[in-house]
């Protein structure tokens, strides 16, 4: 019985706790009642998510025409981020990712790029809050971006 409640617990403590889909290949024409965890490689195409989008370290995500009920976030060094055509209720949180592609996106929130190590292409986003980037390795680059908030730091010109 030990033996058993041990296992139990190590494999409930070796999920994240924060992740309650995993997604590895593709989720299509799906609506999910849950947090999707991106650990390896997803994609995403015309899915309803009503919860938060989080990508781990070395995360690859694509993103189309999706609708997200929740945040977009980065929970450590993921390596590629394309989204295009979603709509975002809440923020997009990205930190220390390595490329990130953002186009055509409607987010309620704020952008924030933040500590980023590659690309940033941001483009043609309609944005409630603010876009910010701050100590991007490379200055983001894009435009068109419509923002009701105000653009800071790195995201003053796009």
């Amino acid at each position: 019985m030990k033996t058993l409640l041990i296992a139990a617990l190590f494999t409930t403590l070796s999920l994240p706790a924060w992740a309650d889909v995993q997604c590895s290949g593709s989720l299509k024409d799906r609506s999910i009642s849950d947090n999707i965890f991106v650990g390896k490689q997803c994609t995403l195409t015309n899915v309803q998510v009503d919860g938060n989008v989080m990508l781990a370290d070395g995360a690859k995500a694509i993103l189309r025409n999706s609708h997200i009920d929740g945040n977009l976030e980065s929970k450590g060094r993921f390596a590629q981020l394309v989204a295009t055509n979603n709509r975002i209720e809440g923020n997009i949180q990205l930190e220390r990712g390595k490329l990130t592609q953002l186009h055509n996106n409607r987010v309620n929130g704020n952008i924030q790029l933040k500590n980023n190590r590659g690309t940033l292409n941001i483009s043609r986003n309609q944005v409630d809050g603010n876009l910010e980037c701050e100590n991007n390795a490379t200055p983001p680059v894009g435009g068109r971006n419509t923002v009701q908030g105000d653009k800071t730091g790195q995201c003053r010109r796009l």
